[in-house]
């Protein structure tokens, strides 16, 4: 599991559920998280998930950015994460597993 950090990271996706990253939020207002699927032949299907008490579990956002990024394919989405106390991003691959490469960037409050 990988913590926030603003310089890109790459990231082993297995093709069971894998955590990405998970981000204390409470800093920011607004994330912008770009997803880079390196893998040649596998889609990357990720999810969003927050909190709002660290008490709470982890729910899924209804954010679709990640849900199905193509083979050496990119997407970048704006999380505004104003109300969350963690952000936790998940993701499997479709085949054996490959590599993604995760950056965020944030706007602190």
């Amino acid at each position: 599991m990988n913590t926030f950090s603003s310089t890109p990271i790459t990231i082993a996706v297995a093709p069971t559920t894998t955590i990405l990253c998970v981000i204390d939020a409470r800093q920011y207002e607004y994330l912008s998280v770009q997803i880079e699927n390196l893998d040649p032949t596998q889609t990357f299907s990720g999810t969003v998930q927050r909190r709002l008490n660290s008490s709470n579990d982890f729910a899924n956002s209804t954010i679709p950015d990640f849900a199905e990024i193509p083979p050496l394919g990119s997407v970048v989405a704006d999380l505004d994460t104003a109300s969350a106390v963690d952000i936790r991003l998940i993701g499997t691959m479709s085949g054996a597993g490959g590599d993604i490469r995760l950056t965020a960037r944030d706007y602190r409050r």
